[in-house]
């Protein structure tokens, strides 16, 4: 008998598409939107996963923007420890599109430049908006407020120029300033400063918040960007669980909204916006065939096999703009590298 599932191809029945095969199906998860050309301005941003998006397309020479870069007296082993060429700019990681909208008003000075100054030991000055990038901190508040103001005038230049936006979702949890209503990559008292309940507020986004945010952002380009247009946006959603959670429920069923929230939105921002598109990075590594792989011991961290899977899926659809692409092997090496993520700071040690 005929019914609306007898016509269909195999990569739309779980036997045929999950269960066996599986390797070889993984192209099949992702029909790109739209391409990446040769002569595109590329800016990353987003959570710790998306730094090895942008150590790939560094690796294969793509239109990757880096408008502030290390300085030449920096030894090159240092340059990410500084924040320098994770992404585009120094703004370390993004994890929220409420951290994006703010940054992005910031830059195009609809919002006041935030100076939120953290304190460490004697005499170290954090930016709580970016607590990882200058690991001895900085001499002076004043000293930390003309850094500041550098980098938005770069975060400026590269929303301006961009063709293409790639952006990882990490996460839904977060903590908000209460005198400025500013949302911060890490709570207070894990990279530096001191936890005070009536300073900060713990905040976990929703689906409406987290879509209202990013079209707030879209928003925001295309009415001050110079070509009053919307670039590319490509999505992704990481992998990677929580660390750890703020909320009362276990880590566990915590990471599962969370992921899911932002998924929801991914999807639902595709839907409603023909210049957006979702990669399925998050569906490759989250694959029950081979989670065992994609993860290291700690079943968080991604394993190199698995972000190399991943981005073998990516350059597939999206192929280098050079035709010789470097060995596997020395993609494998950059993989390896350690990524700068202010969430494992809150892993307690083995013995508790």
């Amino acid at each position: 008998m005929l019914h609306p599932y007898s016509d269909l191809p195999p990569s739309r029945f779980w036997r045929t598409g999950v269960a066996k095969g599986w390797e070889g199906a993984l192209d099949d998860l992702y029909r790109k939107r739209f391409f990446i050309h040769p002569s595109d301005v590329i800016v990353t941003a987003g959570s710790c996963f998306a730094q090895h998006i942008t150590r790939e397309l560094k690796q294969h020479s793509f239109g990757l923007l880096d408008l502030e870069p290390a300085p030449e007296e920096l030894p090159l082993d240092q340059h990410e420890r500084y924040g320098y060429g994770l992404y585009s700019a120094r703004y370390g990681n993004i994890y929220t599109p409420k951290q994006l909208v703010q940054l992005t008003a910031e830059a195009f000075g609809l919002r006041p430049m935030r100076v939120i100054p953290w304190t460490r030991g004697e005499d170290q000055v954090v930016d709580a908006l970016r607590p990882t990038i200058e690991p001895d901190g900085f001499s002076s508040v004043a000293e930390m407020a003309a850094h500041r103001s550098h980098h938005l005038a770069c975060v400026r230049s590269c929303l301006e120029r961009m063709d293409v936006f790639i952006f990882t979702l990490g996460l839904t949890e977060a903590w908000r300033e209460r005198e400025s209503g500013s949302v911060l990559p890490v709570a207070p008292g894990v990279v530096a400063g001191e936890y005070d309940s009536n300073a900060v507020k713990f905040v976990n986004f929703g689906f409406r918040q987290t879509l209202r945010a990013f079209e707030r952002f879209l928003c925001l380009l295309q009415k001050h960007r110079p070509s009053r247009d919307c670039p590319r946006v490509l999505l992704t959603v990481s992998p990677v669980p929580l660390t750890a959670t703020a909320t009362n429920r276990h880590v566990l069923a915590a990471t599962m909204e969370s992921k899911a929230v932002l998924r929801v939105a991914a999807a639902e921002l595709r839907r409603r916006h023909p210049t957006v598109d979702y990669f399925p990075s998050f569906e490759i590594i989250q694959h029950p065939a081979a989670r065992d792989r994609f993860f290291d011991a700690n079943l968080r961290s991604v394993s190199s096999l698995g972000v190399r899977t991943v981005m073998d899926c990516f350059l597939h659809h999206h192929p280098p703009p050079l035709s010789v692409i470097p060995e596997t092997q020395s993609g494998i090496a950059s993989i390896e590298q350690a990524l700068i993520c202010e969430e494992e700071l809150l892993d307690r040690p083995a013995d508790g």
